[in-house]
Parts: structure tokens; C-alpha cells; sequence
């Protein structure tokens, strides 16, 4: 596209060369040609009535400027009597122009003229004088001229194109600086660039910079993720390993069925682990994308509660509270639907698995709490000990109990949802037992 635009600027040049030099070619000639007619007006002369001119040499030096030319002109009375020249030579024209341009003998000429006037004995008498010229001398002078001026704007077009790639050479050698920076890094090298820029590329490089520190993050988080996944399934994979070896070595079938029952428990502990980490690699993936729109978290937690209580063994009572007034507005966040379901169903299933018992009951409710929604999820067990407050949220940290089924993610998963919400989590034990574990998140605007 820039070399089409070029290539179209320079022939708009090159027509505006050739109109110069043919415009500088007809002015120069013909000044020459009302020079001529001039001085033969000038010799013309009424005797006794009779017109009469001597040919002044003036009149055709001045075109001997141009020997390739061939000249011609025509002298006549005001009635059409020819008194010298050539009598067929085109008239003037209707109109007032001094020079024109016409055929003659079998090629373009250009014709000045001019009406001369003397007072005779009884009237005013009038001549018109022609001066005729070929235009070889006018088209080789135009030519002259366009060729210097092509000469003239073919040095300045590649002047301007030298200037011009020096000029993109050096404004492009930071870049291709900070190109050779990282290309001569390995694929892990992800700190800031220390090449020098100049100020024009300081917003670039910041964003650049600032990249590779989110990428690095990231990759940290993977490492990490992937670190602990390994360790967190190591062992039980071995003991699911050691238990089918044991169950396999087993005769008796009542000791045989123990060994098969603790093989499926592992089983199972390990299909939770697995959901966790892929939950947990879901979340991180999700935290990054940040694609929020308006979410109903009455919703979201009604199917939360779907989702999970059914699996709960033995079947829990379950309490969930949502706003009942009938002219109250939806409860609507801004956030990820699914980010926030799967922070909702892991808080259920934290109380379930750590705050049920035979005799207790899980409450959830969902309350307005000034411009924003709060989630309150109550149980009945034991609550968390003070020394555990602090790493509560930590990734695969465990409760006192180590009988207690879990990974230790649930609450990870649940803190880093509500951070990429901007909201707030909180859990505190209850008087008389239990705990409150309290999500809060801002609502939605009510155009939103």
C-alpha cells in the first residue's frame, strides 16, 4: 500500500514536470513571436492610401533562435486583401486571444497576431499582421526541461529515500536492540529488559516488562501446582498401590472384602483429591481471564447446594436462606458463574466434611449487606483452632484431624475466588461451637 502511494506520488510529480516545462516552452517562444509581430506592425505604413512595409530584419532575427523552426506569416488588410505573406494561412479566432494554435502544412503551428489601425484620408484603415512559427524549438525546449527536472526529482526522490531509510534504520535500532535481548535469552528468562531506550519506548517496554512479570506468576503458580499435585498423589497412589497388593494376596474372603472396602475409601479420597487439583487449576486459569458479567448468586448457590449435598454420606440437614421480599432487586455480582459455583460448593462441602455431625444442621444464608451480598455458611463442628488461623487458607493445609477426609484445598480455592472478586472472606467460631465462614462480594450495579 505505501509503495502504491509512492508510486502514484511520483507520477503526479512527474505531470506536474512535463505542464512546467511545456507552460515555460509556449511563454518563453511566444514572447518571441509578439516581438516579431510587433516590429513588422511597426514598418507597416498607409502611403497616398496604399499600404506598403519594408520586411524589418528585426522581425525574423528574432525567431532565429529556433533554426529548426519554419516561419511563416501573413499580412492583410482589415477586408481580407492580402499585402504580403502567405495568404492562405488560418485566420484569427472569433475571440480576443493574441496567440492561438492551429494546422498548417501538415502540422501544428502557433500563431501571434495583432490588428494595426492608421487614420487615412477619408476613414480609418486597418491591417492584421500573423506571425506563424512550427513548435519543434518549443518541444525540445519543453523536453530539455522535463528531462533536468526528471533528472532533478529522481536525485531528490532517492535523497528522500536515503534520508528516509536511515532515518527508519535509526528509529528502529532500540527496537531491534531490545530484539536481540530476547532472542539471545532462554525460554525461562523472563526479567525485566535492561536494554536502553530511548523515551518513546518507555511505555512499551513497561508493558513489555510487565507481561513477562504476569507470565512469570503464572509459571511460578504452575510450578508450584504441579510440585504439590505430584507429592499430594504420590502417596495415595502407593497406598492404593499396597492395598490392592495386600487384597489381591488375601485368601479369606472376609479379609479379602475389608482390604476391597479400604481400596475403594482410597479410591475415592483420591477421585476427591484429583477433582480438587483440577478445580483448583480450573480456578487459577479462570482468575486470569477475569471475563465477568452480571450472576444471580441465589442461583449459584441453590445449585451449589444441588451439586453437593446429594454426595454426602450420611444425608445432612441442610438449611439454605435466600431473600424472600418480593419487590427486593436480584441479588446480582459481577463475577465468573463458574468461578464463584465451584468457591460456593467447596465452602458447603468444607462444612459437611469439618462442621456436621448426627444431630447438627448446616446453615446457609444470603443477605444484603450494604451495596453488597453476603454468603454465610454455619456449621455445628468443632471450628478452627486459633494456631491454625493464619494457614487456614494455604494450599493443601489440613485441619487438626487427620481422619477428616480432604485435601486441603477447599479454602485456597475459596480465598483466591473471592480475591479475584475484590471481596472479602472471613471465619470465625461460633459461641457454643461451630463456625462462620462468610464470603462477601460487592453487588452489581442495577444498570449493569
Amino acid at each position: 500500500m505505501l509503495m502504491t502511494l509512492f508510486a502514484v506520488g511520483l507520477g503526479a510529480l512527474y505531470l506536474l514536470v512535463r505542464g512546467y516545462a511545456h507552460q515555460t516552452a509556449d511563454t518563453t517562444y511566444d514572447q518571441l513571436l509578439r516581438a516579431s509581430v510587433l516590429s513588422m506592425a511597426d514598418s507597416l505604413q498607409l502611403v497616398q492610401g496604399k499600404w506598403q512595409m519594408d520586411m524589418p530584419y528585426a522581425a525574423l532575427a528574432l525567431l532565429e533562435q529556433a533554426p529548426r523552426d519554419r516561419v511563416f506569416y501573413r499580412v492583410a488588410t482589415g477586408s481580407g486583401a492580402l499585402i504580403s505573406g502567405y495568404a492562405d494561412l488560418p485566420p484569427p479566432p472569433d475571440d480576443s486571444r493574441q496567440l492561438y494554435t492551429a494546422a498548417y502544412q501538415g502540422g501544428p503551428v502557433r500563431i501571434a497576431w495583432m490588428e494595426r489601425k492608421v487614420a487615412g484620408p477619408h476613414s480609418a484603415e486597418s491591417a492584421v499582421i500573423q506571425v506563424a512559427q512550427t513548435r519543434e524549438a518549443r518541444n525540445a525546449l519543453a523536453e530539455n526541461i522535463l528531462w533536468q527536472g526528471t533528472l532533478a526529482l529522481i536525485g531528490f526522490t532517492a535523497a528522500a529515500l536515503a534520508l528516509a531509510y536511515w532515518g527508519l534504520q535509526r528509529s528502529l535500532f532500540p527496537i531491534q536492540r531490545i530484539e536481540r535481548e530476547l532472542a539471545a535469552r532462554n525460554a525461562s528468562d523472563l526479567h525485566p529488559i535492561t536494554a536502553p531506550v530511548p523515551e518513546e519506548l518507555d511505555t512499551l517496554v513497561h508493558s513489555l516488562d510487565g507481561f513477562m512479570a504476569r507470565l512469570a506468576d503464572n509459571l511460578d503458580t504452575l510450578r508450584l501446582f504441579i510440585a504439590e499435585a505430584a507429592h499430594q498423589l504420590r502417596t495415595p497412589l502407593a497406598a492404593l498401590h499396597a492395598q490392592m497388593e495386600v487384597a489381591l494376596d488375601e485368601e479369606d474372603p472376609a479379609e479379602q472384602r475389608r482390604s476391597l472396602v479400604a481400596v475403594l475409601r482410597n479410591a475415592e479420597k483420591l477421585s476427591r483429591l484429583v477433582n480438587q487439583l483440577l478445580s483448583d487449576a480450573s480456578v487459577i486459569h479462570r482468575s486470569n481471564v477475569k471475563q465477568f458479567q452480571p450472576v444471580n448468586v441465589a442461583d449459584l448457590l441453590s445449585q451449589a447446594v444441588h451439586d453437593t449435598v446429594p454426595q454426602a454420606d450420611p444425608q445432612p440437614d441442610v438449611r439454605l436462606r435466600l431473600p424472600q421480599s418480593a419487590d427486593a432487586r436480584p441479588p446480582l455480582v459481577l463475577g465468573d458463574s463458574l468461578m464463584l459455583r465451584e468457591a460456593f460448593k467447596n465452602l458447603i462441602d468444607n462444612a459437611l466434611r469439618h462442621g456436621s455431625n448426627e444431630h447438627g444442621h448446616i446453615d446457609i444464608r444470603l443477605d444484603a449487606d450494604d451495596g453488597n451480598w453476603r454468603i454465610t455458611v454455619s456449621d455445628q463442628g468443632p471450628g478452627i483452632p486459633p494456631a491454625l488461623a493464619n494457614t487456614a487458607f494455604e494450599r493443601f493445609a489440613r485441619g487438626p484431624n487427620p481422619r477428616t477426609p480432604g485435601a486441603g484445598l477447599g479454602l485456597s480455592i475459596i480465598k483466591r475466588v473471592v480475591d479475584v472478586h475484590q471481596g472479602r472472606l472471613s471465619l470465625s467460631n461460633r459461641v457454643g461451637g461451630g463456625l462462620d465462614a462468610i464470603m462477601t462480594l460487592k453487588a452489581a450495579p442495577h444498570d449493569a
